[in-house]
């Protein structure tokens, strides 16, 4: 005989959403602390500290990315515990379809997530142009440096008197001071 585990009720599940979305949340909230911080290390061009904040942007983008999914598995599974099998529908759609009642905090949660996501979004736009600008200043820096160095006109005057056939200048000289 085999037990079948209790179905979940509808208000079980937008409980699950919840929490997955209050995660969410908090996740978003980090992000944008992690990117603030990222903005400071690019002005003050701290190579370390870039690289520990894109450790820490990495970790909290795979959480932001587990708790989507999450979610939309939620999502799912109140949509086939309601009869709704083969439709993809966002949190909002599926509410009114079903004809239920969220509690204030989910759309409150979603609008959160919602500004959050596109503060993070104009931010990372803001450190993406500021990280190509000092991408630029350091391959300009680089090419005039190795310019200097790799110019014919640099080798030229020691080079120019033996193409020439003639002693280099110091020849016979002495050295002695």
């Amino acid at each position: 005989m085999v037990v079948q585990a209790p179905k979940e009720t509808p208000q079980e599940i937008m409980s699950a959403i919840e929490a997955v979305m209050v995660n969410e949340f908090r996740v978003c909230q980090s992000l944008l602390t992690v990117l603030q911080q990222e903005r400071q290390a690019l002005v003050q061009k701290d190579v370390n500290a870039l690289s520990h904040l894109v450790e820490q942007k990495e970790t909290l983008l795979d959480e932001l990315g587990s708790d989507e999914e999450s979610r939309r598995s939620q999502l799912e599974k109140l949509a086939q515990n309601c009869g709704l099998k083969n439709e993809v529908l966002s949190l909002n759609e599926l509410l009114l379809r079903l004809q239920l009642t969220a509690s204030e905090r989910v759309y409150r949660l979603q609008e959160g997530i919602v500004a959050l996501q596109s503060k993070i979004r104009e931010l990372n736009r803001a450190n993406l142009a500021l990280a190509e600008m000092n991408m630029e200043r350091i391959t300009a820096l680089q090419n005039y440096l190795v310019g200097l160095f790799s110019s014919p006109s640099y080798y030229e005057a020691s080079g120019a008197a033996t193409k020439a056939g003639l002693p280099p200048a110091s020849y016979g000289m002495d050295h002695r001071g």
